[in-house]
């Protein structure tokens, strides 16, 4: 007799999301001015210009380790910058492959827990790190489109590109209030937390309620306290918001540096710069890993004026080959060191671990 094995939602949606990205490169590929029309055209795609844009990549990857080694070794004396790689290139993989980027710091958290680093204190650090995030990349986009806002008010004409700006536009604030809230409403944050865990519990995903309330207490407790020690140190989250903006810096020069590559040089770098934070902004938080679909959907809309018919198309996928596909290509090897479970058992595992001292 023959086991049926059961096809979860899960499953069937990252089919889903592999069969997007395969159809999206074939597309702009194959279809008419894709890159393979370009391959065979008169153009010349330089290899200087193409090295520079996956060196900027890089200098993002690495600047996002850096500010994790300056958060983490304040505290922790033993924790190096090959630690720091390991725990930003494992965040940067499953930021990529999961929805709305939402892998990427429980993975890190496990991580740096298997380091030897509390729970409590590295969840307080990187939510401070993804809030200068937040707050620095809204400030870019939002400056960006002050600078170019006839340019951008032309862009945005399509409905859909509308739509799509009102919710990453809208999703960014509401993330960057609800995190600003978490850090400085102690008593809110626990009340909101303890009203998630009661209903996990009366759904079965959560047991043991009182054990578990009981550490998520004593974590807050020390992720706020956390949070009052850092916030009195100006020094530092003026550091990390600076490194945080020439981290966006380097990543919103790619294209310029893809526009360079195609031989193309009449757009100033600053204007290219803006309309990559503003691409980054309104796809970021679309619930699909690497925001596939609406991410060269946003290029395409927002580069059409600046790149020829002939180019469009190869930028977006070489844009995308670089900064997304490359990416998950690079640090996919460091994806080992949290293989075997799922993110939930790892934290799960992580917590019991940790009550048992």
């Amino acid at each position: 007799m023959k086991l049926k094995k059961k096809i979860s939602g899960k499953l069937i949606f990252n089919i889903l999301v592999v069969c997007l990205c395969l159809f999206i490169i074939f597309y702009f590929f194959y279809s008419e001015n894709g890159l393979n029309d370009l391959l065979h055209s008169s153009i010349h795609i330089s290899i200087l210009w193409i090295s520079a844009a996956i060196g900027f990549q890089l200098l993002y990857m690495f600047i996002e380790a850096f500010i994790i080694y300056y958060f983490i070794k304040a505290d922790y004396k033993a924790f190096t910058f090959k630690d720091a790689i390991k725990v930003s290139f494992v965040g940067l993989f499953w930021c990529a492959v999961t929805p709305s980027s939402t892998g990427g710091q429980p993975m890190q958290i496990y991580l740096l827990h298997s380091m030897g680093i509390d729970i409590g204190y590295s969840t307080s650090r990187l939510l401070q790190k993804f809030l200068v995030y937040q707050v620095v990349l809204t400030s870019i986009s939002i400056l960006a489109f002050i600078y170019k806002i006839n340019f951008f008010m032309d862009a945005i004409s399509s409905p859909l590109i509308v739509t799509f700006i009102v919710v990453g536009f809208g999703s960014q604030l509401i993330i960057t209030g609800a995190l600003i809230l978490v850090s400085f409403k102690p008593v809110i944050t626990k009340k909101f937390i303890f009203f998630i865990a009661r209903i996990l519990s009366k759904i079965k995903i959560l047991k043991n309620i009182d054990k578990k309330t009981a550490h998520i207490q004593k974590q807050l407790d020390l992720f706020h306290e956390s949070n009052k020690s850092l916030y009195k140190h100006k020094k530092t989250l003026a550091m990390t918001a600076i490194l945080t903006f020439f981290q966006f810096i380097a990543m919103f020069t790619v294209p310029y540096c893809i526009y360079r590559s195609l031989g193309l040089n009449q757009s100033a770098p600053l204007d290219m710069i803006s309309s990559q934070a503003f691409v980054n902004l309104v796809s970021g938080m679309i619930p699909i890993p690497g925001a596939s679909g609406a991410a060269e959907l946003g290029f395409t809309a927002f580069f059409n004026g600046f790149f020829t018919p002939q180019t469009l198309k190869s930028a977006t996928l070489i844009w995308r080959m670089i900064n997304y596909y490359g990416v998950v290509i690079f640090t996919a090897p460091f994806a080992y060191i949290t293989n075997g479970k799922t993110r939930s058992a790892k934290i799960e595992k992580a917590i019991n671990d940790e009550e048992k001292f």
